[in-house]
């Protein structure tokens, strides 16, 4: 019971401060935000507290293929919404991230995952680059009831996971880890709200949180056994901070 109080209690209040940051200091930031390991990390430790190491380790590859089949949802997003209005674009868009998950957990190599993750990351970054800019647009402001709602979905996301983890099997539970239960909303309402400029900010701050993303599941893939699940956790979190920041600054340089 007092990991179920706590999952009611840290998810929502990371949700929420991740949210509140993003209105106050605006898109860019919050891309950055919403594509660090939030989720994918509590889900990973409440695998790991409730099902064992063991279990959590064998997660990584379908969390993997999540993260190939997310990245690619926004890359197809980014492409297809110039072109055609945004339900239609979210219907693609969503399309592609089941064919894309389907296609990975079929094929379960890490390897592969691993490389088309970073293709698709690159791509995003270099399609993006011209919303790199600072611009003089408005800070875009959500509808109010979109942060109880990000918490909420976040909260029953986590919940589902965790408590259909025996059932699920490890690789299902690793792949619906990464799903963006805070980037996508944010991504779409940015554009609805600000245009495709502000949009395209959200989705390459996700893109580059998903490096980070990325480092924190192969940490967690070398360092679960030898060292043990909570430090692997605590590393992988670590790195994935320090790797988004740090490329985040290296691109605004450029």
């Amino acid at each position: 019971m007092t990991a179920f109080y706590l999952k009611l209690l840290v998810t929502p209040t990371l949700m929420l401060a991740i949210s509140l940051a993003g209105n106050r200091w605006g898109v860019r930031l919050a891309g950055l935000l919403s594509g660090l390991p939030v989720t994918s990390a509590l889900i990973m430790l409440f695998l790991t507290l409730e099902q064992g190491s063991a279990f959590a380790l064998e997660a990584i590859p379908g969390a993997l293929a999540g993260l190939s089949a997310v990245q690619a949802t926004y890359l197809v997003y980014l492409i297809v919404a110039q072109r055609v209005r945004i339900p239609l674009a979210c219907m693609v868009a969503l399309a592609a991230y089941g064919a894309m998950a389907v296609l990975m957990s079929h094929l379960g190599s890490l390897a592969l995952s691993v490389s088309v993750t970073l293709v698709l990351l690159a791509s995003i970054i270099i399609l993006t680059s011209k919303q790199a800019q600072p611009s003089t647009a408005r800070l875009v402001r959500v509808p109010r009831w979109v942060i109880p709602m990000r918490m909420l979905a976040a909260t029953l996301l986590l919940l589902a996971i965790t408590a259909s983890a025996q059932w699920l099997g490890p690789v299902a539970s690793g792949m619906l880890a990464p799903i963006p239960v805070i980037a996508w909303p944010l991504a779409v309402f940015a554009h609805v709200l600000g245009g495709a400029q502000e949009m395209g900010k959200i989705i390459r701050g996700n893109a580059i949180g998903g490096v980070g993303v990325l480092g924190f599941y192969l940490v967690l893939e070398m360092a679960m056994q030898p060292w043990g699940g909570l430090p692997a956790i605590a590393a992988a979190v670590a790195l994935a901070v320090v790797a988004t920041f740090l490329l985040a600054r290296v691109l605004d340089r450029r």
